[in-house]
Parts: C-alpha cells; structure tokens; sequence
C-alpha cells in the first residue's frame, strides 16, 4: 500500500480534490436537508390550516350560520389605462344568517388572525368590494374568534359629508327669516342632492 507523500505532487492534487469533492458533497446535503425540513414544515402549516378551515365549518354552524358556498372562486374585472384586466378571489366561506349573506376569511397563526395585518386587510377589503354581502367576518381558528369587520367606502364618505352640509344649510336657512333667501337656499339644496346622486 502506497503511503501519501507530502512532496508529490500528484498526491496534493488527489488530496485537494477530495477535500474539494467532500465539501461540495457536504454542502449539497446540508442544502437538501434544509430544503426538506421546510418543506415538512410548510406542509404541515397547510395541513394545519386545511383541518381548521374545515373545524371552522362546524364553528359556523355552531354560531347559527349556514353555509352557502365553500373556497368558490369570483372573478373581478378592473382597468389598467383603459385596458380591462381581471382577477380571481377565493373567499373561505359564503354564510347566511336571518336573511344575511356574510363573507368569512378563515385565520390561523400569529399575524395574519388580525385585521391590523395589512395583507388581511386588503385581503378583506377586496372580498367586500368584489362579492355582494351584508358584512365580512374574520374568524381567528386558533383562538375562535369572530370579528365583523367593515369597511367605509368613498360613496359613504361623500354622503355623509353631504348631509353635515345641508343640515347646517337648512339651520342657516330656518334662522333667515326672508323667504326668498330660503327658496334660494333650498334650490341649492336641490342641486347639491342632483349632483351627489349622478356621481
């Protein structure tokens, strides 16, 4: 059997080959092993929240909701400088309640069970804009908790800014004794109302 000898070169070649072999051979297990373990670990978060979404059926039910529709898919359309495009959303659940139709976004986890978490929210805020409903829950699974969550839109904004306007119009309009001021204040009443409805 053949010694290694430190002064072949022959032999320092072979034997930085083989550390250079045993690295690389090291690093591509290590990478294939960290690749596994998260990809368990993925899989069991998505088993996880499968079981709760189905747990939260029952969670529903209990509450008084029936269930309508589970994970259908609603498409949107949109426009992008005139172009339309188009999107599809996925809400957990459709339910009724007393004649109600609500939409439920199932949670589970630490951040995202909350409507303080921006992709949640806009999660949300995309349901109840896209789906015709009478309210949007979010149900936390891990701790059961369901939370009515709404949302003001920019018509509500403007309508109530509107109303503000003709009541403190339709004071200064009673305090002003001439009648004339009042037919003036009442015709702009009227147009205001004109142009708040056609947009």
């Amino acid at each position: 059997m053949q010694t290694f000898d430190y002064t072949n070169q022959n032999h320092i070649i072979f034997l930085l080959l083989a550390i250079i072999i045993l690295a690389l051979a090291f690093f591509i297990i290590k990478y294939k092993l960290t690749e596994y373990f998260k990809a368990q670990k993925v899989k069991k978060r998505f088993e996880r929240g499968n079981q709760l979404e189905l747990d939260a059926k029952k969670f529903l039910k209990s509450k008084g909701y029936s269930i309508v529709d589970y994970q259908s898919t609603y498409e949107h359309k949109y426009m992008v400088d005139g172009t339309p495009e188009y999107a599809e959303i996925q809400p957990d659940y459709i339910v009724k309640k007393k004649g109600k139709k609500y939409i439920v976004e199932v949670k589970s986890g630490t951040s995202a069970i909350s409507a303080r978490n921006r992709n949640t929210r806009r999660q949300l805020l995309e349901y109840d804009y896209v789906v015709e409903n009478d309210g949007v829950f979010l149900l936390n699974m891990e701790n059961r908790d369901l939370k009515l969550i709404q949302f003001k839109s920019k018509a509500e904004k403007r309508s109530r800014k509107l109303i503000k306007a003709v009541i403190i119009i339709g004071i200064v309009g009673i305090a002003i004794p001439y009648w004339e001021v009042k037919v003036a204040i009442g015709l702009v009443l009227a147009l205001v109302f004109a142009l708040a409805n056609r947009y």
